[in-house]
């Protein structure tokens, strides 16, 4: 089907600007999370003297790095595939698509919010507006 001269294809244009922005402070944040591990391995160990022994002050701060580094690549990959389709949703102007990724939108939102990646919280809270508004998005 044609286009014809002087009109506009209907897309969802705030939807799509806030659930980029979302995701583009998503990415930032799981950035900020993997510089964290890399300098979490420079940090010394501290150790409290015990009448028993040496013990670790924070045992779990070993492996501190190993953690903020598997959260920061699963918030980078979460964080991309939502500014992929965020992009794929300025592009769209079929109400059964938009709706579909709205959808996708939401559920990549929900997951970057539990792996820490939610750029800082207010790009999840960005990204989820922008998702509830393509699912509800008439043209």
């Amino acid at each position: 089907m044609s286009q014809q001269p002087g009109t506009q294809v209907a897309t969802p244009h705030m939807a799509y600007i806030l659930s980029l922005i979302g995701s583009i402070l998503m990415i930032i944040s799981s950035i900020i999370v993997l510089a964290f591990a890399g300098f979490a391995i420079a940090i010394p160990r501290y150790y409290a003297f015990h009448r028993l022994g040496y013990y670790p002050m924070m045992p779990l701060f070993t492996y501190m790095p190993v953690i903020l580094t598997v959260v920061g690549i699963i918030g980078l990959v979460v964080s991309a595939l939502a500014a992929y389709f965020s992009l794929r949703l300025g592009k769209l102007n079929d109400v059964n698509s938009v709706h579909s990724t709205g959808v996708v939108l939401l559920i990549l939102s929900i997951i970057g919010f539990l792996t820490g990646a939610s750029g800082f919280f207010i790009g999840f809270i960005l990204l989820l507006i922008g998702s509830v508004l393509a699912i509800s998005w008439k043209p």
